[in-house]
């Protein structure tokens, strides 16, 4: 009989091409997955990577075994649905959710699917240690939440479900900050912080900013809002966010909120699935938790159309 975390081992290494990182994503000594792959080769009589110096590459034993250990893992998940406690819960459910959603709507979101789901086991993921795509294929994570712009993933469905709308948030002794609305001339010298939740909304404001003919003092780039918040609340300068994000620091006086001028902003909140995954109605119930949530949240200041 085949052992699904020798499957598992073997799927992260097929997926990186690296005993490595394959190690690293499953946080395992290289030398255990060496070992567990040897092991799986053992088994099934097959080599199944061909190692060179620098490089790691699939046999045909390896590629055939791809698509066949996702579907074996898939079964493995399908008969622990069925044989669970209470013949329908899901015993567990991974789910990749980035920690500016899950601040905003992890209690909301638990409270409604613990009253259809109280003995999955839920392991929530703020950091995908392989990248997301990566660990939807080989079947490590059910599901991904991203707020942010989508991308083509082979293997992965991508839906979007909801608008986030984007707001500029500023200290709440800045000069700005008694405004109820900003517009492209009042950031004319001062720094602008962004995140990469905001691409889309970035190039909207940057070609408005062209139009009006106003000049940034500069521009910081940080993968952590976190961060961001920290160093607008400091007065550094100001920042694009999205409203859920922030709303509790405007709600205690930590940061004035404005709405920015002209079209609203908003960043998209996307869900992601293996493409032929099986039926997983733990997943469905987590997913319906996350809409209503999401569309429970109150509206930022200005009361913002998402239309555009």
């Amino acid at each position: 009989m085949l052992d699904p975390w020798q499957l598992r081992t073997f799927l992260a290494v097929a997926d990186s091409l690296s005993f490595r990182q394959a190690a690293k994503a499953l946080h395992l000594a290289p030398s255990t997955v060496t070992t567990q792959i040897k092991a799986l080769e053992e088994a099934l009589g097959a080599r199944l990577f061909a190692r060179r110096p620098g490089t790691t590459a699939l046999t045909e034993h390896g590629r055939r075994l791809t698509g066949l250990a996702r579907r074996l893992l898939d079964l493995e998940a399908e008969v622990r649905r069925d044989m669970s406690r209470d013949g329908e819960a899901c015993p567990e459910l991974a789910v990749r959710l980035p920690e500016t959603l899950a601040l905003g709507i992890a209690p909301a979101v638990l409270e409604a699917f613990r009253r259809r789901y109280p003995h999955t086991r839920l392991l929530l993921a703020t950091h995908s240690r392989l990248g997301l795509a990566r660990e939807l294929r080989q079947g490590s994570l059910d599901l991904g939440l991203l707020l942010g712009e989508p991308f083509a993933a082979e293997g992965v469905a991508m839906e979007e479900i909801h608008r986030e709308p984007l707001c500029v948030i500023a200290a709440q002794d800045a000069p700005e900050a008694a405004l109820g609305a900003i517009g492209p001339r009042a950031l004319a010298g001062r720094e602008l912080f962004v995140t990469r939740h905001i691409w889309s909304a970035r190039r909207r404001v940057d070609a408005a900013l062209e139009r009006a003919g106003t000049r940034l003092g500069a521009v910081t780039e940080c993968t952590s809002l976190a961060v961001v918040k920290h160093c607008v609340a400091a007065g550094r300068g100001l920042a694009l966010a999205p409203w859920l994000a922030v709303r509790e620091e405007h709600a205690a006086g930590a940061l004035a909120v404005l709405r920015w001028e002209g079209e609203a902003l908003a960043a998209p909140v996307l869900l992601l699935r293996r493409e032929g995954a099986p039926e997983n109605p733990a997943g469905d119930a987590f997913c319906d938790a996350v809409r209503r949530a999401l569309a429970a949240l109150p509206p930022p200041p200005g009361a913002l159309s998402l239309s555009a």
